[in-house]
């Protein structure tokens, strides 16, 4: 059998079978997290298993886009950007990691380094180019294979109407979303002008803070040290400053864009966990807390031990990783 004929025949199986695929993909990815301390160089191997599986779904996402969409999808620069930038945002843990093991920590930073700043310099193509903002981490995010694989994904030009006397705009039964996901506000048409919001100076500035973030947070680290406060300090600083100017304009943004910076948002607690807070006194708290919780409900054990074992082999490794 030849390659082409190889990949058309998986291909067939991927789109008859979208809810299996789904399955052996989830497999895969959890199958990475029980591999770290089971084998040598365990991380390196756990990362390569994690980021295989997301790139498998990312493709197999393609071919069932391609397989049920109206047309064959159009990969222009913007797309290529997004495609590259979740490939790097899939595999660059475990690129990391990879080079440490063979170039050491000198190794490490500098790939860290030469990554960020093509995330940085994609980043900014499609910020100040095509006026994509808040930037989705990962671009190109997991396709909702149910809906479209059973034809559930709605027309949204069709979930709305028109009254003819007052031209008031009355949202549809079928175009209703569920009551807890309803903010009970008038429906907003986007038309051209819309796009005008999104160019606002405010909006600009605080994905360029949440952009530039990170080779910040790398210059910082490399003249402060990784201990310091100081670079704890800077980056959060520029989190911080970015989501204010991001609340400025919540009311104008999409529920999707709202739902990304709430996301961002949630990511301080991780700072909970990094260098210099994490050592003086987040660590002593955490391993507090799962100890009493082992402890007091046996069952969660098996959850707690685990973590408490590579609490601080998962510090070291991730979160100064921007990965995520």
């Amino acid at each position: 059998m030849s390659l082409k004929e190889l990949y058309e025949a998986y291909r067939k199986w991927v789109i008859n079978n979208p809810n299996l695929v789904t399955d052996v993909e989830t497999v895969a990815t959890w199958s990475s997290y029980f591999i770290v301390g089971k084998i040598n160089n365990s991380a390196v191997v756990s990362e390569l298993v994690y980021a295989i599986s997301k790139l498998l779904s990312l493709f197999n996402d393609r071919i069932i886009k391609e397989a049920y969409g109206d047309k064959m999808l159009f990969y222009g620069l913007q797309e290529q950007i997004k495609l590259w930038l979740t490939i790097i945002h899939y595999c660059e843990v475990f690129v990391e990691l990879a080079v440490r093991n063979k170039w050491k920590t000198r190794g490490k930073w500098t790939v860290a380094t030469i990554l960020q700043i093509f995330k940085c310099s994609m980043s900014m193509v499609l910020l100040y180019r095509f006026k994509e903002m808040p930037i989705h981490y990962p671009p190109i995010p997991s396709l909702q294979r149910k809906k479209i694989t059973e034809g559930n994904v709605s027309d949204e030009s069709n979930s709305f109407f028109t009254l003819r006397r007052s031209g008031r705009v009355v949202r549809g039964v079928e175009g209703a979303p569920s009551v807890s996901l309803r903010d009970w506000q008038p429906i907003k048409i986007c038309d051209n002008n819309s796009s005008s919001i999104l160019q606002s100076k405010d909006l600009e500035n605080a994905e360029l803070l949440h952009i530039i973030r990170p080779l910040v947070h790398l210059t910082a680290m490399r003249v402060f040290g990784t201990k310091s406060w100081k670079q704890w300090v800077v980056a959060l600083g520029l989190d911080v400053a970015s989501y204010k100017l991001y609340n400025k304009h919540m009311k104008d943004l999409t529920q999707e864009q709202r739902l990304e910076v709430s996301r961002r948002k949630l990511g301080l607690v991780l700072y909970l966990l990094r260098s210099p807070l994490y050592n003086r006194y987040s660590k002593n708290v955490i391993e507090r807390m799962l100890k009493f919780t082992s402890n007091k409900m046996p069952i969660t054990s098996y959850v707690s031990e685990p973590i408490l074992k590579y609490l601080n082999y998962w510090q070291e490794i991730y979160f100064y990783m921007w990965a995520m």
